[in-house]
């Protein structure tokens, strides 16, 4: 294993570890449960690009506070959808150290399209509580 993929080896171990504390009682995790355990090793634990696995990235790691700033005011829903879920047709980190998350969620469960729904669902709440994070300038 090379050094360079140590540190998304680290957010997927966080991530697996962590995971079973995210589920509310209704089995289902709430979108700052979700960032907090897959998205804070890197993004930071106030979405700012500072979390401690960020310094080993060979990449800047977004400030996720400023998405509408960057894009003249407007949360882009879908292209932040895209970009979380692994559908995104540019890179926006140019070689992809950020985790594809659709593939990631989407579980073991033998039913394809319960599992694509539940992933579904996860990146939609992610995208939800990214919204809330938004700064005004």
């Amino acid at each position: 294993m090379s050094w360079r993929s140590i540190p998304a080896v680290l957010c997927l171990l966080l991530m697996a570890c962590a995971n079973r504390e995210c589920l509310d009682t209704s089995g289902t995790a709430s979108g700052a449960a979700l960032f907090r355990i897959n998205c804070a090793g890197c993004h930071g634990t106030d979405a700012r690009g500072n979390g401690p696995i960020a310094e080993f990235i060979n990449a800047p790691v977004a400030d996720l506070t400023r998405i509408s700033v960057r894009n003249g005011g407007q949360f882009p829903t879908e292209r932040v959808f895209q970009v979380i879920d692994g559908q995104s047709g540019s890179s926006v980190h140019g070689v992809r150290h950020m985790p594809v998350w659709g593939y990631e969620f989407f579980g073991s469960e033998s039913d394809d399209a319960k599992a694509h729904l539940d992933a579904t669902q996860k990146v939609d709440r992610l995208v939800m509580y990214l919204r809330t994070l938004q700064v005004e300038q």
